[in-house]
């Protein structure tokens, strides 16, 4: 049956490092609870159990260790080598995203300090006086219990804090690419605008001179000459603006070429974002097609950004460029357990769509799919040509 406290990825890792910390504390305060009693011991196990599942299973976690706490003031006996188990456990509540536990956690906690104060005098039948079990009682609880729970709420404000800073780091990225799109978008319709005015105005100075040589030619030679010699020289102009337009649209198409500062500089913000970016590179970026070059650094860009929003930040990601025979560029990635693929979140597909038509344009291709352990994207563009300017 499913927890509804766990965590939506708990790692194999995670688990199996809480099951080796259980077994050790469990080998290090059974046997000495032991020798003090059977009652000792066995709340020291179920504590220990109570470790072993802690992330794994939240929800068992805080009911044995309530139970193990219910118990022990109810028997006035304590397990005081057992006891210091709870620390782990409330670090555990202290750091849990679901604001309930952590508040429950602490006023439990806040609860329990005072009634271990009281209770811890009767493992000291023999004393004379109260005060110092007390004091000792109070302290030590205070110690283990809000001392675990501050430690571990200090890991939460710590990742709240770092995924607030992803979140900033990917909404940047956005507003970026949106004002990308809307300069294309706008020097599309510039160059559109500049098109309909080159070909609207030659076409109608051509059909104008053409209809008036057309009625002129048979009484008049020079003056269809002349309309002919108007209508040449217009369409020679018009092919010229014409052939200025197409070149400023394929220089918006084939941008300059991202060189290496500026592919550093975006390793660097997604570092920062608390991304493990392992990059590798073989052959020579000045060696390949610019536009290739520059569409895998558009390329990259849009994966890394998917990366922040749907990979799991706790594993590395790794790019690889390979510049010897074209431009051929791998990412491979980790996906978080509570998001889905790329390929089917919300507005991912578009991203994909837009990575695709960039590969396409340069003469490449794209492939982008799920793997055995996370996620992988591959681009790949034929090498320059011979003789074409770089």
């Amino acid at each position: 049956m499913h927890d509804p406290l766990a965590l939506p990825s708990t790692h194999r890792s995670t688990v199996a490092f809480d099951v080796l910390a259980a077994g050790l504390f469990g080998l290090l305060t059974i046997p000495a609870q032991t020798r003090e009693s059977t009652f000792a011991a066995g709340v020291t196990a179920v504590i220990a159990l109570a470790i072993a599942v802690r992330n794994l299973s939240p929800s068992t976690m805080i009911g044995l260790a309530l139970g193990t706490a219910a118990v022990q003031v109810a028997t006035l006996q304590i397990a005081l080598l057992g006891a210091i188990g709870y620390a782990p456990l409330f670090a555990v509540a202290g750091s849990h995203p679901d604001p309930r536990v952590r508040r429950g956690s602490l006023a439990v906690g806040g609860v329990g300090v005072p009634i271990a104060g009281a209770v811890l005098p009767a493992t000291f039948p023999d004393g004379t006086s109260v005060f110092y079990p007390v004091l000792l009682g109070i302290t030590g609880a205070a110690v283990v219990v809000l001392g675990g729970w501050t430690f571990g709420f200090t890991r939460y404000q710590r990742r709240s804090v770092e995924q607030a800073r992803v979140a900033e780091t990917v909404a940047e990225l956005e507003r970026r690419r949106l004002l990308e799109l809307y300069d294309e978008q706008a020097e599309r319709s510039r160059l559109a605008r500049d098109m309909h005015d080159v070909v609207a105005h030659s076409l109608a100075v051509v059909i104008a001179q053409a209809e008036g040589a057309r009625f002129v030619l048979a009484s008049s030679p020079e003056t269809a000459d002349e309309a002919l010699g108007v209508i040449a020289g217009t369409a020679r102009e018009a092919l010229g603006e014409v052939r200025d337009v197409l070149h400023e649209l394929r220089r918006d198409d084939t941008p300059p070429r991202a060189d290496a500062a500026e592919r550093a500089r975006l390793v660097d913000r997604m570092r920062a974002a608390g991304m493990t970016l392992t990059v590798e590179e073989t052959g020579d970026p000045e060696s390949a097609e610019p536009a290739a070059v520059q569409a895998a650094h558009r390329i990259l860009t849009e994966a890394l950004t998917n990366v922040l929003k749907h990979g799991d930040l706790t594993r590395p990601v790794v790019v690889r460029h390979d510049w010897r025979d074209g431009t051929s560029m791998t990412v491979r990635n980790a996906v978080a357990a509570a998001s889905r693929p790329p390929s089917t979140a919300p507005g991912a597909g578009h991203g994909i769509l837009g990575m695709g038509e960039r590969a396409a344009a340069v003469g490449g291709t794209l492939r982008s799919g799920p793997t055995d352990d996370g996620w992988a994207l591959e681009f790949t563009a034929p090498p320059a040509r011979k003789g074409a300017p770089s």
